[in-house]
């Protein structure tokens, strides 16, 4: 299957916070082997296994992301996003009062990397399978 921005949009129309096992499942289901937000450029990137990526616009923060970190406050804020208490927006702006300035998916490893503006892992977590 190719990589396309509709169906892109499309699965993140449909699965958001909670639902987040499903989003991969539906990158994977794409060919998709790698996805990055970054929150402080307003960018993400999709990567399918046959080379081809996409950039699109994505949520930028209104505010500037903390230089340090808090695994903690981390933490606690994957914790209510995934239950649902939280909205996309509201998430990456925690994320960035967190010290949190991007996130890497990657689809083969079943694995989300939160990295600090140090370019150094906050946490890193397993995606539960849909």
């Amino acid at each position: 299957m190719t990589l396309s921005l509709t169906k892109i949009h499309q699965a993140h129309q449909q699965y958001t916070g909670k639902d987040f096992p499903k989003l991969f499942k539906a990158f994977k289901d794409m060919g998709m082997i790698m996805n990055t937000v970054n929150i402080e450029k307003g960018e993400t990137s999709y990567i399918h296994h046959d080379g081809t990526e996409i950039t699109d616009e994505s949520v930028k923060v209104a505010i500037p992301v903390k230089n340090q970190s808090n695994v903690t406050l981390v933490k606690d804020i994957l914790q209510r996003h995934q239950a649902g208490e939280t909205d996309f927006p509201t998430f990456c702006n925690e994320m960035a009062q967190a010290g949190v300035y991007k996130w890497d998916i990657d689809i083969i490893a079943g694995t989300c990397t939160y990295v600090d503006k140090k370019d150094q892992v906050v946490i890193a977590e397993t995606i539960p399978q849909a």
